[in-house]
């Protein structure tokens, strides 16, 4: 009658803890990682920041030539931020993430003036960032998916080891079999192609975000006169090809004074 209560007391925390990892995964499964509230600040910000700079070239413009200007002139930079402004208040981030809500308005945005390259620089980001931002969530979603599968085979065993009358004793056995139905079923679609062209579609995605994330930065320090990434890359590779041609001369020019100086004679005692 004891070893039916402590069988019965194994089985129930057992079933309890294998309930309570269910339920952290459908928390994870449902968590929202939009965060529309912080989008909208950030785009109230984006237009704070470019009404200023409208602002600071009108007023500097106005010091240089002494007289006021009309606002004509500037008139171009109020309709982009008009734009933007109109852009950013039809923006519905709480249906879709945050980056892809970006990108669908960024391409709404009229790549004119000149701003176009830097705002077709900024199209490719965001759209590449969307793109990347979708196969991580895919790829969560599988791994989401492996873990929910090796619950399922975890209770499975764990029923089978309570009808072989080798029932599980503490948190470490539960663990350890645990780790193992998780790698049982992670081989499975580890080694599926599904999976290798998710993963390979991720790499390729991540590789075009971070060239495009050069691509405009290297926009914004040109519009300062700042050293390029591209620029330091070229200095350090003809820095690395003058010192193997420096270091080529320098062996030759040892080799050239080795060659020419004269060999020591051995004096020799006189002949017998």
């Amino acid at each position: 009658m004891a070893d039916e209560d402590a069988g019965s007391k194994d089985a129930q925390w057992t079933a309890a803890w294998i309930e309570q990892q269910r339920e952290l995964l459908r928390q994870q499964a449902g968590r929202s990682t939009v965060g529309s509230e912080e989008v909208r600040n950030l785009g109230a910000r984006w237009l704070d920041i470019g009404r200023a700079w409208l602002g600071g070239l009108q007023g500097l413009a106005q010091r240089q030539e002494g007289e006021a200007l009309p606002l004509g002139s500037f008139k171009v930079g109020g309709e982009l931020l008009d734009v933007w402004r109109n852009a950013w208040t039809t923006l519905d981030v709480s249906q879709q993430s945050a980056s892809r809500a970006l990108s669908d308005m960024l391409g709404r945005l009229p790549p004119i003036g000149i701003a176009r390259e830097h705002t077709e620089a900024w199209r490719e980001l965001a759209a590449t960032q969307a793109e990347c931002q979708r196969l991580e969530q895919e790829l969560r979603g599988v791994l989401l998916g492996v873990q929910g599968d090796a619950l399922n085979l975890l209770e499975e065993r764990v029923r089978q080891r309570q009808a072989s009358d080798q029932p599980i004793t503490g948190y470490r056995d539960l663990y350890d079999l645990w780790v193992e139905c998780a790698e049982q079923v992670f081989a499975k679609v580890a080694h599926s192609d599904a999976y290798g062209k998710l993963q390979a579609e991720l790499g390729n995605a991540s590789m075009r975000l971070r060239s495009h994330h050069q691509r405009v930065i290297e926009y914004g320090l040109r519009q300062f006169d700042l050293p390029t990434r591209s620029e330091l890359n070229s200095v350090h590779l003809q820095l690395r090809v003058l010192k193997q041609q420096v270091a080529e001369l320098k062996a030759r020019d040892k080799s050239a004074a080795a060659a020419k100086k004269p060999r020591k004679r051995r004096d020799r005692g006189p002949s017998q």
